[in-house]
């Protein structure tokens, strides 16, 4: 079970990331980090080039798929020596106060040694780190239970059991699903991105957007997206669709299915802000999530998200007509729903409107104090 970090004297941070990609953890890692650097502390961010040996080497004991995923992350590295998130810790105030190490599969003692802190994102980490930095000053993100990727439930619930930092969960559903080992975690909503938080106080209800955005993460989720399109399509045929492609043969799932839309990957930030301000409707098909980053950052540029009401930390924001569109298993009501919105011009600049009250739980600006709190750190 964790316990109170009780430190108050802090000046050296230490966030690791799980891999140098564009997922949520490592981009509320980078949002993190500006957070604190804009407090005046120094921050440390470790990005492993050779990541995931945890899943496929220490518990699957198969070293070959390993190497079969963390090459290609190398060889990327390789051609563009960047941090993922790179665009959003080099603006303003924190350049400069904020340090890249790029390891090999982790850190080391040496390079832990002078932080009084150390954020860690997965389960993995709490394993590779445990004799590396005292566990009493690791603050552990908990995004979602791994075990619903990985399996080694009784592993990973051991693991959090015997915790002795302090961990924090991302919405209610994981606070939730680990309460039989994880006593009255503290909350601490993901936040939406700098670049899409200002949004929200300057879009334009009113402009033309296309209609639908859809967020196609692996081809099961991607192809109930594509189902949600059709039936929208037979129903109203000039709706158009762009495909946010994100994950392992995703655009060609996507390509076999809806041949005839926009495909969209590998973008930046303000890339992708101008996608959600360009579109009416996200759809979001995902039926698990920890938190789920797209739907509130869709909200922040007024872009209405069609999602589960179960999923990730809906509950947090997501109402249903007012200011998201809840979806079940009856496409054909489901359609008609998405028909009506995107026909009736005052009802869809009502939604957009209704987004922006909807997002300030996750303001970017106050993340880090708000995680130094929930930590105990003052």
């Amino acid at each position: 079970m964790s316990s109170k970090v009780n430190r108050t004297a802090i000046k050296s941070i230490g966030i690791i990331v799980p891999a140098n990609l564009r997922g949520g953890p490592e981009k509320a890692s980078a949002i993190l980090a500006a957070s604190l650097a804009e407090e005046g502390h120094h921050v440390s961010i470790f990005v492993p080039l050779l990541p995931w040996y945890f899943y496929f080497v220490t518990l699957n004991k198969n070293p070959l798929r390993w190497l079969r995923y963390a090459i290609p992350n190398l060889n990327r590295w390789l051609h563009n020596r960047k941090f993922a998130f790179s665009d959003l810790i080099e603006e303003g105030e924190v350049k400069g106060r904020i340090k890249v190490n790029f390891v090999a599969r982790y850190a080391s003692k040496s390079q832990l040694k002078n932080l009084d802190f150390l954020f860690l994102d997965s389960i993995a980490q709490v394993s590779d780190y445990r004799c590396k930095f005292s566990q009493q000053r690791q603050i552990y993100i908990l995004w979602h239970p791994e075990e619903h990727n990985h399996g080694h439930a009784e592993r990973f619930k051991e693991l959090r059991k015997n915790f002795s930092g302090k961990i924090i969960v991302a919405s209610p559903v994981i606070a939730k699903e680990v309460s039989d080992h994880v006593i009255d975690p503290p909350l601490v909503p993901a936040p939406i991105s700098p670049n899409l938080w200002e949004q929200r106080e300057i879009f334009d209800a009113k402009a033309p957007r296309q209609d639908i955005l859809l967020l196609w993460k692996d081809n099961e989720q991607g192809k109930a997206g594509a189902n949600i399109v059709l039936t929208l399509q037979a129903l109203r045929p000039q709706t158009c669709v762009t495909v946010w492609c994100w994950g392992l043969g995703a655009r060609g799932g996507a390509l076999a299915i809806l041949p005839g839309a926009a495909i969209v990957e590998n973008f930046s930030e303000s890339e992708l802000r101008d996608l959600y301000l360009g579109h009416s409707l996200l759809i979001f098909p995902s039926s698990f999530e920890g938190f789920g980053m797209p739907p509130i950052e869709a909200l922040s540029c007024g872009c209405i998200p069609v999602l589960r009401p179960e999923v990730g930390a809906a509950e947090l924001y997501a109402k249903d007509g007012e200011n998201t569109i809840f979806m079940d298993n009856d496409l054909a009501a489901l359609a008609g729903r998405l028909s009506d919105v995107l026909n009736d011009d005052e009802l869809l600049h009502t939604m957009r409107r209704a987004t922006i009250t909807s997002v300030l739980a996750f303001d970017p600006t106050t993340y880090g104090p708000r995680m130094l709190k929930a930590a105990g750190v003052t």
